[in-house]
C-alpha cells in the first residue's frame, strides 16, 4: 500500500477529453471565503476535491474551461497544526487547495489531487524543536514552513509530526540557513529542495512493502543472492528467537554460495526450519545442483532443521542406441516450476519472494530475470502470502507427489527398472545411501497472537477489542481516521492518552503483540463490517460490496461516488483507512497420472469472476458485467486484458508463448478491439508464435514485438495502465495443464506498474526486430 488512499485521484472514464465537462458543478456552494466541495458528473469523472474561493472574488470555475494549478500554487495550501495535549488552536488559516478539474485520459497514470484538507498533530517530543524553527521564520516565509511541516509529518504515512521528523526538519532548516539565521522568502526554494531530499532519504529507510529487482539493472549476482538471504535474515531478526519457517518452492537451485548461506543460517539459528520442494531434475548430482548437497551436509552436521523434497516426475524415455534410459524434457509429467519462498514467524507469513528467477548463477549472469519481495507490513499482501503458504503446505504434505530424497531415489530406480524390462534389458538396482526420514505432516498454525493496530480488518479489530475494550478501540480507530496510521508503540501512547490509565497488563499486551502495518484494507477486498468500521454506514458498505460483486473491482476510491448515497465527505473520511489496491495469486498443479488442477490447495480451486467479453474495454462507470471462469492461470490475464480500454497499450514480456494458450487468444481479441500490444519474446522456442504475430501485424492490427535470440529473456510479466501480472508461468497449455506454476496480479499499483514499464522499455531497446 503506497498511501494512495490519502490522495484522492482524478480518474477519467473517456479517452480523448480536452475541455472540462460542463457538468462539473459546485455540489455545496457555501458563503464567500469558505470551502466549496465539487463533485464531477459520475459518468465522466468521480472527483472529490476542495477549493478555496477568495472572499468577494471571482468564482475560479469557469464554464467550459479548466484551471490547472501551477507549481507555486500547488504549494499554497496551509496546514492546520494541533498541539497534542495542549488544546491549542490551529496554527494558520484553513488549507487552500486549487481546482485541478482537468480531463485526464484513463490511459495515463492517475493524477493525484492536492493534499486533503486535514490538520496535522505535533507530538510533545517535537514541540521544542519546532518552536525554535518557528521563531527563526520570517512572517513572509510562514506559509512555506507550514507546507514543510505537513510534508515532513507524512514521512511515515500519517499526519503527525514526531520528534524524529521534527529533527529532520530542523536539520534541513540549519543546512540552508546555518545555526542562527532567519528563514526569509528568498530562501524558501532552497528549504524546499533540502527538505524534499531529506524526506526522500527518510522514506527510503522505511520498510519496503513491495520490492522488485531486475537483472537488467546490473550487479545481479550480488543483488539477487543478497536479497534472498537478506529477506530471510530480516525475518529471523524480527522473530527474536521465536519459531521461524522458511518454505521454498524452487525449480532450479545451482548457486553454491546461496546454498552455503542457507546452511550457515540453519547452523546459527536452530529456531529456523528450512523446507525446500524442488524439481525432479534437481535429484541429479550433475551440473552443480545443490539440493542433495544441502541434504547431505545437513545430515553430516546433524542439522534437523533442514528438510528437502522432490516433485515426483517421469521424464525418461528409452535410448535405443545406448540401451538405457535418458532424460527427455517433453516426457515430463509436470515440473515444479515455482521460484520463490515464504517466511513465517510463529506460523504467520512475514515475507514472500517470487518471480521468474531460478536460484542459479546462470540466471543472475546471463538471463533477463525479475524477483519480487512482499512484506506483511502492507495488509493487502497478507492474503497472497497466506495463499502461497497454503499452496506450499498442500504440496509438501501430498505424499504422492512430494518425495523425500530416499523416496525419490527409490522411485527413480523403479522407473529405470521398468524401462529396462520393457526393452528386454537386465537391470542392476542402484545402491541408495540416503537414510529413511521422519516425514510428519506440516501445518503452519498461527501462534503469533499479533494484531495490526492500524488495520480495520475483522480479525485485527477483534484482537484489539479483546485487549483494550470497545471504547478504547474506537478511540484508537478514530485517531487513525483523523490523523493517519500509528507508527510505533510510544507514538500510540502519545496519541491515545487514555491508554496510560489502562492496567499494566493491557499495555504489555499492546507492546508485545501490537503491530504497526500500513493500515487499512482495500475497498476491493474489505467486507461490510470492515467498511463500516472505516467510516461508512452499514448501508453504504453493503452497497459497495454489492457493486463490487456485480461489476468487479474499483479502479479508484473516487469511484465510490458512483454508488447512491456516497458523497465526497464519505470518501474523504474513509480515505486514510482504505486503498484501491487489489491483488491475488493463481496456481496450477498436477500429480503425475492425474488430471491437472488449479493448485494443490483446495482454496485455489473453483471459479472466479472476470470481466465479460461483452464489457471488454468498458469503464467502471458503465457498470460492466462479469462472467465466471475456472480459477486457472489464464483468469487474471483474461480479466486484465478485458479491462484494458481501446488505445491503452498492453506490454508483455514472455519467455515462452504458445498460440494455443487461452492468454494468446485473449490478446488477439484485445488487438481486434483496438488495444495496442507490444511484446518482448525469447525467440529460441517461439518461431511459430513469431510468424503468427507477423500475420496479425499484416492484418493491420496494432502489434509490434522484439525478439531475443542470444541472451535468455526469461521474464513472464504483463502491464496495462497501473495493473500488472508476474510469476513463474509462461503463456502455454503446459503451464496450465502439466506443471506446478504461479501467477500474481496487482491492480491499481501505479508505482509498481511503472517499474515494470521501465523494465519493458529496457528489454525493448535491447531486443531485435
Amino acid at each position: 500500500m503506497k498511501h494512495r488512499a490519502r490522495e484522492l485521484r482524478f480518474h477519467s472514464q473517456n479517452q480523448d477529453l480536452t475541455a472540462i465537462d460542463e457538468r462539473c458543478q459546485a455540489a455545496h456552494a457555501l458563503d464567500a471565503g469558505r470551502v466549496e466541495q465539487l463533485m464531477l458528473a459520475p459518468r465522466q469523472f468521480q472527483i472529490s476535491q476542495t477549493i478555496r474561493r477568495p472572499s468577494g472574488g471571482e468564482d475560479p470555475l469557469h464554464e467550459g474551461s479548466a484551471h490547472v494549478a501551477s507549481a507555486d500554487e500547488s504549494k499554497a495550501w496551509e496546514a492546520h497544526v494541533l498541539l497534542l495535549g495542549q488544546g491549542a488552536a490551529p496554527v494558520g488559516a484553513p488549507w487552500q487547495a486549487h481546482n485541478l478539474c482537468a480531463k485526464v485520459p484513463r490511459t495515463s497514470s492517475h493524477v493525484r489531487s492536492a493534499p486533503m484538507t486535514r490538520p496535522i498533530k505535533v507530538l510533545a517530543d517535537a514541540r521544542a524543536l519546532l518552536a525554535d524553527v518557528e521563531r527563526r521564520t520570517a512572517p513572509e516565509a510562514r506559509d512555506a514552513l507550514k507546507t514543510a511541516l505537513a510534508e515532513v509529518a507524512s514521512t511515515d504515512g500519517d499526519r503527525v509530526l514526531d520528534g524524529f521528523e521534527a529533527e529532520a526538519l530542523r536539520d534541513s532548516f540549519n543546512a540552508v540557513l546555518g545555526a542562527n539565521q532567519t528563514l526569509g522568502a528568498d530562501q524558501v526554494d532552497a528549504l524546499r529542495d533540502a527538505l524534499s531530499l531529506k524526506v526522500s532519504e527518510l522514506k527510503a529507510g522505511r520498510i519496503q512493502d513491495t520490492e522488485v529487482m531486475f537483472t537488467s539493472e546490473g550487479r545481479a549476482l550480488d543483488r539477487f543472492r543478497g536479497k534472498i538471504l537478506e529477506t530471510m535474515d530480516a525475518t529471523i531478526a524480527k522473530a527474536n528467537g521465536k519459531p521461524v519457517d522458511v518454505n521454498m518452492m524452487v525449480f532450479a537451485f545451482t548457486d553454491e554460495q546461496l546454498a552455503d548461506g542457507i546452511l550457515e543460517r540453519a547452523r546459527n539459528h536452530p529456531n529456523v526450519n528450512f523446507r525446500l520442494i524442488t524439481d525432479w531434475t534437481q535429484l541429479s548430482l550433475s551440473g552443480n545442483k545443490q539440493p542433495r548437497r544441502i541434504g547431505q551436509v545437513a545430515r553430516e552436521e546433524g542439522l534437523d532443521n533442514i528438510q528437502i523434497k522432490y516433485k515426483r516426475d517421469n521424464p525418461y524415455i528409452w535410448d535405443r542406441e545406448r540401451k538405457r534410459p535418458r532424460f527427455y524434457h517433453p516426457a515430463s509429467k509436470g515440473l515444479n516450476h515455482h521460484k520463490g519462498f515464504v517466511t513465517l514467524i510463529d506460523g504467520r507469513p512475514e515475507k514472500m519472494s517470487f518471480g521468474s528467477f531460478n536460484w542459479s548463477k546462470g540466471a543472475m549472469r546471463s538471463n533477463y530475470e525479475n524477483m519480487m519481495i512482499l512484506d506483511r507490513h502492507d495488509p493487502d499482501h497478507r492474503r497472497i502470502m497466506k495463499g502461497y503458504e497454503s499452496e506450499f503446505e498442500a504440496f509438501w504434505n501430498n505424499d504422492s507427489v512430494a518425495l523425500t530424497e530416499r523416496e525419490a531415489l527409490t522411485e527413480k530406480d523403479r522407473l529405470f527398472r521398468e524401462l529396462h524390462e520393457a526393452n528386454g534389458e537386465s537391470y542392476t538396482a542402484r545402491r541408495i545411501d540416503s537414510p529413511e526420514e521422519v516425514d510428519p505432516l506440516y501445518v503452519a498454525e498461527d501462534r503469533h497472537g499479533g494484531f495490526d493496530i492500524n488495520s480495520v480488518a475483522d480479525e485485527d479489530h477483534s484482537a484489539l477489542v479483546s485487549v483494550v475494550g470497545k471504547t478504547t478501540a474506537k478511540r484508537i480507530q478514530k485517531e487513525i481516521r483523523d490523523y493517519g496510521r500509528i507508527d510505533t508503540y510510544p507514538e500510540l501512547l502519545a496519541r491515545v492518552p487514555d491508554l496510560a490509565r489502562k492496567p499494566t497488563w493491557v499495555r504489555e499486551q499492546l507492546r508485545e503483540h501490537g503491530e504497526f502495518g500500513e493500515g487499512g484494507l482495500s475497498i476491493n477486498t474489505a467486507g461490510v463490517s470492515e467498511l463500516d468500521r472505516a467510516g461508512m454506514s452499514r448501508r453504504q458498505a453493503e452497497r459497495v460490496v454489492a457493486r463490487r460483486e456485480a461489476h468487479g473491482t474499483f479502479e479508484t476510491l473516487s469511484e465510490l461516488g458512483l454508488i447512491r448515497g456516497i458523497g465526497p465527505k464519505t470518501v474523504e473520511r474513509i480515505a486514510p483507512n482504505l486503498s484501491d489496491d487489489a491483488s491475488s495469486g493463481y496456481y496450477s498443479a498436477r500429480i503425475p497420472e492425474e488430471v491437472a488442477t488449479t493448485g494443490f490447495a483446495a482454496e485455489h480451486r473453483g471459479e472466479v469472476a472476470v470481466r465479460s467479453r461483452e464489457s471488454a474495454g468498458a469503464s467502471n462507470a458503465e457498470a460492466p458485467s462479469l462472467e465466471r471462469m475456472d480459477r486457472n492461470l489464464a483468469a487474471p490475464v483474461t480479466d486484465l486484458l478485458r479491462r484494458t480500454p481501446e488505445g491503452q497499450t498492453f506490454r508483455l514480456a514472455m519467455y515462452g508463448m504458445s498460440t494455443r494458450s487461452p492468454e494468446y487468444r485473449e490478446m488477439v481479441a484485445a488487438l481486434e478491439r483496438g488495444v495496442p500490444v507490444r511484446v518482448v519474446l525469447y525467440g529460441k522456442y517461439g518461431a511459430s508464435t513469431i510468424e503468427a504475430m507477423k500475420a496479425l501485424r499484416d492484418r493491420g492490427l496494432d502489434l509490434d514485438f522484439r525478439v531475443f535470440k542470444s541472451r535468455v529473456m526469461h521474464e513472464k510479466f504483463g502491464v496495462s495502465g497501473d495493473d500488472l501480472f508476474n510469476g513463474s508461468a509462461n503463456w502455454s497449455t503446459s503451464s496450465m495443464l502439466k506443471h506446478s506454476e504461479d501467477r500474481f496480479v496487482f491492480h491499481n499499483e501505479p508505482e509498481l506498474a511503472q517499474r515494470f514499464v521501465e523494465e519493458f522499455e529496457r528489454l525493448w531497446e535491447r531486443g531485435s526486430q
